[in-house]
């Protein structure tokens, strides 16, 4: 009688056994199932510095495992438009939540790393009639007196514009109207990145010369050699522009 009992209940034990293993094995199965199945994610086209406004050209949808999403990943590109990059984020990157910001946060995200935020006064015949926006390039002359003559030279080349007056978003605003007023409101100071001694040349230069700041197109950043300009006369210029004078 025991025997049989002993029995009885050792088989009991061993199908609560395998049913348990086969449990468990199911469950591991379901999940590495679901880990495996694609997902969306947003990820970065190319590399998004930090202090950059995204917006839909930056970023696209992906399909990954969806044990490879991180927490806090962003699903879909209106998700991430117009929001500030608080931190540089690498080509093909999945874009996280508490990498980004709304607006209104410091200016100094936007500054990039071994740069500086200058700001200058300027009138709109010195910035493009005043209709720089942030996230431009610009070159920068300036032209000081040596002695009765002029002296006109290039100090920075694809210098980024970081603001116009208090304004430091690349975002158009909802309508012309209030883009006008807004930009009457801006004019007279521009803020560049500029090196530790570049920033102190403008410094300088903005009280002891006249400065003048010349759009480039966007994304252009290549440095042209331009000859100082001294005088009356534009001797010593490219070849190029020396012969373009002679048609006039």
């Amino acid at each position: 009688m025991n025997s049989r009992r002993s029995i009885v209940i050792a088989s009991v034990a061993g199908l609560l056994t395998a049913f348990l293993a086969y449990a468990w094995l199911s469950g591991k199965e379901r999940a590495l199932n679901e880990a495996g199945a694609p997902g969306p994610v947003l990820v970065a086209v190319k590399h998004i510095p930090s202090g950059t406004r995204l917006d839909v050209t930056l970023v696209s949808v992906r399909n990954v495992p969806r044990g490879f999403i991180q927490p806090g990943a962003l699903r879909a590109p209106d998700e991430a438009s117009g929001l500030l990059a608080l931190a540089p984020i690498a080509a093909g990157e999945q874009v996280l939540a508490n990498k980004l910001a709304l607006s209104g946060v410091t200016l100094a995200l936007a500054v990039p790393p071994g740069k500086r935020a200058v700001t200058l006064s300027v009138d709109p015949a010195a910035c493009v009639a005043g209709l720089l926006k942030p996230g431009d390039l610009v070159d920068v002359f300036v032209t000081v007196e040596e002695g009765r003559e002029p002296r006109t030279s290039v100090l920075i080349q694809a210098a980024p514009v970081l603001a116009m007056g208090r304004a430091f978003s690349p975002q158009p605003a909802a309508n012309e109207r209030n883009w006008f007023t807004a930009r009457q409101e801006n004019e007279g100071t521009v803020t560049l990145a500029a090196s530790p001694y570049e920033a102190e040349q403008l410094a300088h230069l903005e009280f002891a010369g006249r400065i003048k700041l010349v759009l480039r197109p966007p994304g252009e950043k290549e440095h042209q050699p331009l000859p100082v300009l001294t005088g009356k006369n534009i001797r010593g210029a490219p070849a190029s522009v020396d012969d373009e004078i002679r048609k006039r």
